[in-house]
């Protein structure tokens, strides 16, 4: 919904302040009030004003039915009466549509509108011809062309001012057809009033009015009790979803997607707990609608509204910003209104903070606390299962010594990527095999453990060396593997060449386990490497990995250690 700017509000005021005058003034010429009853008349704007300000929703759609109360006023008292009465009941309709200082132009839009719409259709019905004393089925006729007008003519105003202003939208929507259809249906009622006005005077307006509210009362209590079946439905559909992902950021994305989908949202941010620094880290960061960087300082306990959440367990629903303005701490965006937050518990403990935001006041009805607890709730077992299956995953993929991937997966890797080098995704792919020197011998001298630990800081030293380059796995004992994809052998070479150099010139620390002290020792080990390429060498992923330890121990072992040699045939 783009925004009115400030030269478009102006010409409204202008247009209004054009209109209203005159307006007023030429329908007291074509239907001035003449003899009323004042009860009569104050009856009918109490019943516009309290219907006004009791709407009801359908789905999305907002319905305020008050066509039926100025068509009694039109027929009974004339265009100046409903005229006047409509200028009377914008009041409470803009109040209930929660308009603010920054949205006031739409009293001069919305005056505007109702004024002109009464003049065209008070002048419409007039020049029809028929008179109240025509009969039932001829002003039945008149009354329902009275009632089209109104509704059509409204229609057509706010679609082309929307148009003018940006905001453009389908003609037709199913909403504005579910408004015709409850502004139509009303008409029988206005018609209904009149003639018992006629009859009863003001008890007219209790005998209609108290039925027709108490409808109105009762559509909205199902509206609400529908709500929220609809919305638990929703969220049990999304916990099952949530199940399903075992990915984290693949349950994060689900979660605030739907959540998207069953609120009115603009800002969205999930907090993670890190009970270690006690406080709210961001683990995720939506805001109008996009997806921005966990940049944020963290929450301390107790601070702000996501820290008081965390810190009681309770969640907080605010309606407008001055009720929540005095709570805030830290980073919030400047235009937000509406605020619910709740905490995502685990066996009844808080292990995240939910807070959602929405740009418009009274966002968020009461019963989404209880849903969002609910969502809060699968998302947190589904985070959780996401987290374990991601670390027994990684338990089954890595070297529980070093870190670095296994041959099983390792092996798995080299299918996929001989595979694609096959397909022609790639054009070269590239081996190295790697075994540390004399490495009994530190094992002999200083002891399991201390080799252990020597196998670890080569580990780091790979990593940081070939890291961005290849894929790294521990092929067993004291020999690493290398994969790269995309890399010729003479590159290959010239990474091997560059890890033997960062080997050679590494001290390394471990503790002397075999010595009485059990002192830290110094010690400098050296690599040998052995290279193998494909399509060059190899048509076959095994023979891949065959020419490589050939390489390394013929090209490289043989011929002194601490050399990088190629394979050749």
């Amino acid at each position: 919904m783009k925004e009115v700017n400030k030269t478009v509000k102006w010409v409204l005021w202008i247009i209004w302040l054009a209109v209203f005058p005159s307006g007023l003034y030429f329908a007291y010429q074509v239907s001035p009030l003449q003899e009323f009853d004042w009860t009569i008349v104050i009856s009918v704007v109490c019943l516009a004003v309290i219907s006004a300000y009791l709407p009801f929703k359908v789905d999305h759609s907002t319905i305020f039915i008050i066509h039926w109360i100025n068509l009694a006023a039109f027929l009974t008292y004339g265009l100046f009466f409903e005229m006047l009465l409509m200028q009377i009941v914008l009041v409470p309709l803009l109040f209930r549509a929660r308009m603010t200082f920054k949205t006031l132009y739409r009293f001069p839009l919305n005056s505007t509108m109702f004024m002109l719409i009464s003049l065209l259709a008070g002048l419409v019905f007039y020049q029809i011809g028929i008179d109240v004393s025509d009969g039932f089925w001829p002003l039945m006729l008149a009354s329902g062309i009275y009632i089209f007008i109104h509704i059509f003519a409204n229609h057509i105003y706010l679609y082309v001012f929307n148009w003018i202003i940006g905001n453009r939208y389908s003609f037709l929507s199913s909403d504005t057809k579910l408004d015709y259809a409850a502004t139509m249906l009303s008409m029988p009622f206005g018609l209904a009033l009149y003639y018992l006005l006629v009859l009863l005077g003001p008890a007219a307006t209790l005998l209609l009015g108290i039925p027709f509210l108490a409808v109105t009362l009762i559509l909205r209590l199902y509206n609400t009790a529908e709500r929220v079946n609809i919305d638990l439905a929703k969220s049990a559909k999304i916990g099952h979803q949530l199940a399903e992902r075992l990915n984290v950021n693949e349950v994060l994305d689900l979660f605030t997607n739907k959540l998207a989908e069953l609120m009115p949202l603009d800002y969205t941010y999930v907090l993670d707990v890190h009970t270690n620094r006690d406080e709210l880290v961001l683990l995720r960061r939506i805001e109008n609608g996009q997806l921005e960087p966990n940049n944020l300082s963290p929450v301390r306990k107790g601070e702000g509204i996501s820290g008081k959440v965390w810190e009681t367990g309770d969640a907080m629903l605010f309606g407008k910003k001055t009720e929540w303005v005095e709570e805030v701490e830290g980073y919030i965006p400047a235009d937000i209104e509406s605020i619910i937050c709740v905490p995502i518990q685990r066996d009844k403990k808080t292990v995240a903070v939910l807070l959602a935001a929405s740009k418009k006041k009274n966002a968020f009805g009461t019963h989404l606390i209880a849903i969002l607890e609910i969502l809060c709730s699968y998302l947190a077992i589904a985070m959780q299962n996401a987290r374990n299956y991601q670390r027994n995953i990684k338990r089954s993929e890595r070297c529980a010594l070093t870190g670095l991937y296994n041959f099983r997966y390792f092996n798995e890797q080299l299918e996929k990527e001989f595979s694609r080098l096959e397909k022609g995704h790639m054009n070269a792919l590239s081996l190295i095999l790697l075994d540390i020197d004399h490495f009994k011998k530190v094992n002999d001298t200083y002891g399991h453990e201390s080799g252990n630990d020597l196998l670890k800081e080569l580990a780091g030293v790979l990593i940081e060396t070939a890291g961005g380059d290849a894929l790294i796995a521990r092929y067993g004992g004291e020999e690493f593997v290398l994969l790269l994809s995309e890399q010729t052998k003479e590159e290959a070479q010239m990474i091997g060449e560059k890890i033997r150099c960062a080997v050679e010139n590494t001290i390394f620390e471990i503790q002397h386990d075999l010595s009485k002290k059990r002192e830290m020792s110094k010690i400098q080990m050296t690599v040998s490497i052995g290279v193998a390429s494909s399509p060059e060498d190899t048509d076959s992923y095994k023979n891949l990995l065959r020419n490589a330890d050939r390489a390394l121990y013929i090209g490289a072992k043989q011929k002194g250690r601490n050399k990088v040699a190629v394979y050749a045939k």
